[in-house]
Formats: structure tokens, C-alpha cells, sequence
């Protein structure tokens, strides 16, 4: 620390340039490191980025917590919420001399903090002080190694006041991981424990509501899981077809969000921490105008007027009813097991065909096939559906089981024994990743001419950019913050990326692999060591989405406007 306030202290009144040589080495200060990522040319640029480097052993924590996966997710997230908490205490205004992550009720892997091999990094922004273009040195220093290292010592150390939190956190994943493995074996794709707390506070905030009707599982479809040591009683759906119905503002599609949340785990206290969904799950909706590239349509879409084949089908502008049928396979393709979908946010010729209207075009004018023709052929070969259906009774006769919620309580009116529908989920065909996204190699570049590298931006909070490539994830409702979107668009410039290099060097050895397995090989990695292996992993705060979301983003990618 000594050494850094020196070396500030030497560049008082000095050109704003130099302070880029604070980036020459990483910076001693006792139990930690400090290394500058980004030095910012002036002022007014982008903030500087720096990364706090320690051994959790001198932070005070056993060597436990570097151990599991669960582990170092628990410690990283807790230690994640604490840091910004603090920081934003200190620094409430909008120009904050220093800026760290804000994370949601998710617990992600996170390159903002991240622990692995014993090490914790922590990654914050801190703006470096200047009049015009002269150095601030005396406020740089106190920013740089009193005010810095105080909230380090303050969010990082070891704290016997947070040990029964730090578990708490901990217990929320290992129970998590030990249901997802007894509902594989009981033959459920989802369990929702009695107690959980489903309605957020408004549809703009993920807090849970005050006073909301607790969840409690109706008796036909209540399971007792013995769980690390304690029995959590819920309701478990079976897999195969549920359909969720009820009447307006009952609860249907609250009971469907939460369920889609799921996917992840929840912070203690968030109310819906202890439900668990397949990992796989995915929401599937309308998309009007959503681009399709090579999508084999042809179990929803049989042959357009002209003969033109829907096996390998083209559209920069997708209708609802094709964009959706484009939705549920490509998820399939992506490895999605069990399906969210809510006849709200659907198309109505995707989901059924009127009786009348079948009988008066017949089949051979009309292309679309309904869901409701090809749902219980998914389903036996070992795909999960969850419906909300409050007008589309077609699906009642279809289900395995039905939830009615009224008044916010759930109520069984149909129920199958779990394990009925427990088979193996067939592969959908997948495509190859290297020949999937060969036609779009050329537009992975930068976008001007003093860029030396390609970009991964965000137009608004959902249109993904990837040098001239563009992605829009505003459907995919998995992707729950902006850290994700940027998480799948660094992790796919990097397989782009290695694509075109392995093309190039004739190397073959992964060419068949397909865009799933492609992207989960990376994954694996990342999900171990974080983000600091990834060519720009460090550059913007990202978190890690799941392979299928992933996958969504890339199968959504087309060229954009130049």
C-alpha cells in the first residue's frame, strides 16, 4: 500500500496519461493484491477497472470454502451482496468514485467476485480523479488506499457476526442440490415447498410481497423429501403434461414465474429459494418477428403453398405461431427438458385448432399443426410440459395432472403417479456449431477501424451486439439481468472466435460437436475457475447464464444493420 501511495504521490499535477502507469504491476497490500484491468484515458471515459486478489486463508476463512462448487458459490455470493452494500452505502451518487456489481435475488457465478482455487477476486470500477487533464493525486490516494482497502476489510474479512448468514447461504444451495437429485429419482420435474412465497412486490420489483398467501401443496400432490437431515413437505409435479388453470388474477401465472425463476437458486429470505425445476426448464412463448435460420420446422409447420420445405426454414421476421414452434425446438435442440408455457404470451393457432375450422379446411390447407396434436408424442418420449390454460381446454383432457388456483391456493383436480412419464428425453437432431454459425463468421469483426478488438455491447437492455452480429434475448425470459445477456455474448465471441480459427488451421477435431455441446464444454470451465480466462472475461461485469440460454442467444443470431 505504502508503494502505491507513493507512486500517486509522484504523479500530482501531471498529465492524466500517466496515470496508466499504475497498471505496470500489481500492488502489495499485505493480504491482498490490487491490479489495475483498465486505466482511463481522461476524466470523463469509462471508469478504470481493478481487481482485488486474496487467499481466503488470509481473509480468515477455512480452507472449506474454497472447496465445492456450492461452497464457493455460497461464499461468493454472500461476500458479492455485503461488498456492494457497503460500497453503495459509501458512495450513493450516480458518479461514485468507486462502482461495484448490484446483483438480483439469483445466485450466479459472477465476475465482479468470484472464488476459485482458494482465491477470491473482486473487480470494482474506480474512477480516477482529475481537473482537466491534470492529476488529482492527493484525492486518488485516499480513494486508492484508504477508502478502497477500508471496504475490503469492512466486505471481505471473515466477520463472526455473518457465520449464521454465511450458512444460511450455504444451506439454500446444498438443500437445492440435493432436491434436484431426488426429483430425478421420484420421477418429478418440479418441487414447490410449502411456505414459499410466489408474488413479488410489483411487476417492477423482484421483492416478495407483504402479507401474500403462503404456498401450501394440495394433498393429492403432496411429497415429503428428506433433505440434509430435515423432511420439507411441497408439491411435486410429476413429469409429463401439467396444466396449470384457474380463474383471472387467481395465481396461475404467478405460481408459472416462479417456476421459471427457479432455474436458479435464491438468496435466503427471496421466498421462492426452496423450489426447484429441472435446470433445464425453459419458457417458451410468441415472438413475432424473431429471425430464423436453419430451424427443421416441419413437426409443427408441414410444406408452405408452392411445396417450399420447412425442414430447413429461413425467416429474418418470424410470425407468432412459427417463431413459437421455432422456440420450443430449438430449445429441444438446445437440451431443454421441461417446458413453461402460458397460453397469455402464446399463439392461440400454435397452442390448438378450433374443431370447426379444422373440420372446414382440413388439413391439407392449413400447415400449422397445434401443440395439442404433437404434446403427449413430446411428452412419452420423456419432455415435461407446465401449461397455464384458463380458456384453452383442449389441454385438460391432455394432462397428467391439474392445478387449480383460486384465491392464490393451489388445488388438485387430476393427478398421475410420478415416474409415469420418466423417460429418457430424446435427443432433438442437432445442428454442428461450426457449421451453424460458418455464414456469419464474417460479420465477427470490429466495428470501426480504430477498434482492435470485436465488442460485445447491449442496444437498451436486450438487443445483444456482437460486432456486426445482433441477437435480441427480450423473449427469453430466462436471462434475468444485463450481466447474463453480456455473459452469453463474451462466451459466444469466444467460441465464434475459435471457430474460425480451428477453420482456418484445418483443425476438425471438434467440428461435429454441436451447438449445445459446444457451448457446454466452455460453460464447465467457466462455472470452475469464472470469467478470468476468457479473452475480455474481465472487461464488463457479467454473470453466467445456463448452456440452454446460451444456445437461445446463439440460435437468434443474424446480421445486423451496418
Amino acid at each position: 500500500m505504502k508503494a502505491l501511495y507513493q507512486k500517486i504521490r509522484t504523479l500530482n499535477g501531471k498529465n492524466y496519461g500517466l496515470y496508466k502507469s499504475l497498471a505496470d504491476k500489481p500492488w502489495d497490500f499485505g493480504d491482498f493484491a490490487l491490479e489495475f484491468l483498465h486505466v482511463q484515458g481522461d476524466p470523463y471515459a469509462p471508469a478504470s477497472r481493478v481487481v482485488i486478489k486474496a487467499n481466503l486463508s488470509m481473509l480468515g476463512y477455512t480452507g472449506e470454502w474454497g472447496g465445492s462448487f456450492e461452497r464457493r458459490l455460497a461464499l461468493s455470493d454472500f461476500l458479492h451482496r455485503k461488498l456492494s452494500r457497503l460500497v453503495k452505502e459509501k458512495y450513493p451518487d450516480k458518479d461514485a468514485a468507486i462502482v461495484f456489481d448490484m446483483a438480483g435475488p439469483e445466485m450466479l457465478v459472477r465476475n465482479s467476485l468470484w472464488i476459485d482455487n482458494g482465491e477470491l477476486r473482486a473487480c470494482l470500477q474506480v474512477r480516477l480523479p482529475g481537473e482537466g487533464r491534470k492529476i488529482q493525486a492527493e484525492v486518488a490516494a485516499e480513494i486508492l488506499t484508504m477508502v478502497l482497502p477500508d471496504l475490503v476489510s469492512a466486505g471481505l474479512y471473515y466477520s463472526k457476526s455473518d457465520e449464521a448468514a454465511l450458512q444460511e447461504h450455504f444451506r439454500v444451495l446444498a438443500e437445492r442440490k440435493e432436491i434436484l437429485a431426488q426429483l430425478e429419482t421420484r420421477g418429478l420435474c418440479a418441487f414447490v415447498p410449502d411456505g414459499a412465497v410466489l408474488p413479488r412486490a410489483s411487476g417492477l420489483s423482484e421483492l416478495p410481497l407483504e402479507g401474500a398467501v403462503p404456498f401450501t401443496a394440495p394433498e393429492q400432490m403432496a411429497v415429503t423429501l428428506d433433505v440434509c437431515g430435515r423432511e420439507i413437505r411441497g408439491m411435486g409435479i410429476p413429469k409429463g403434461i401439467t396444466v396449470i388453470t384457474g380463474g383471472a388474477f387467481h395465481g396461475k401465472s404467478t405460481l408459472l414465474q416462479a417456476l421459471t425463476r427457479a432455474v436458479y437458486p435464491h438468496i435466503p429470505g427471496d421466498g421462492r429459494e426452496g423450489i426447484v425445476i429441472d435446470e433445464s426448464a425453459l419458457r417458451v412463448g410468441v415472438e413475432d418477428g424473431r429471425s430464423v435460420r436453419g430451424t427443421d420446422l416441419s413437426q409443427f409447420v408441414r410444406d408452405l403453398p408452392g411445396g417450399v420445405s420447412t425442414k430447413n426454414f429461413n425467416t429474418l421476421s418470424a410470425s407468432g405461431s412459427t417463431s413459437e414452434a421455432a422456440n420450443l425446438l430449438e430449445a429441444m435442440e438446445a437440451g431443454s427438458r421441461a417446458f413453461l408455457i402460458d397460453e397469455d404470451s402464446s399463439a392461440v393457432n400454435f397452442l390448438i385448432r378450433d374443431v370447426r375450422v379444422r373440420k372446414l379446411l382440413g388439413d391439407d390447407r392449413e400447415p400449422l399443426i397445434p401443440l395439442t396434436d404433437r404434446i403427449r408424442e413430446i411428452s412419452a418420449q420423456g419432455y415435461s410440459f407446465i401449461l397455464v390454460a384458463g380458456a384453452c381446454g383442449d389441454y385438460l383432457d391432455l394432462a397428467d395432472n391439474i392445478v387449480i388456483m383460486a384465491n392464490y391456493k393451489a388445488e388438485c383436480a387430476k393427478s398421475s403417479q410420478p415416474g409415469t412419464c420418466s423417460g429418457e428425453a430424446a435427443v432433438s437432431s442437432a445442428r454442428p456449431f461450426v457449421g451453424y454459425m460458418q455464414p456469419l463468421q464474417k460479420s465477427v469483426r470490429p466495428t470501426s477501424a480504430v477498434e482492435r478488438q470485436v465488442k460485445v455491447k447491449l442496444s437498451g437492455d436486450t438487443l445483444l451486439q456482437i460486432g456486426f452480429l445482433v441477437s435480441d434475448t427480450s423473449r427469453l425470459n430466462t436471462l434475468v439481468d444485463k450481466q447474463q445477456r453480456l455473459g452469453a455474448g463474451f462466451v459466444l465471441l469466444n467460441l465464434l472466435q475459435n471457430a474460425a480459427s480451428n477453420s482456418e488451421s484445418s483443425d476438425a477435431s471438434n467440428a461435429g460437436d454441436s451447438v449445445a455441446a459446444t457451448i457446454q464444454k466452455l460453460h464447465e470451465k467457466i462455472q470452475n475457475v469464472g470469467f478470468r480466462n476468457l479473452p475480455q472475461g474481465m472487461s464488463r461485469e457479467m454473470s453466467l447464464p445456463r448452456v440452454v440460454d446460451i444456445a437461445c442467444v446463439a440460435f437468434r443470431l443474424r446480421e445486423g444493420s451496418r
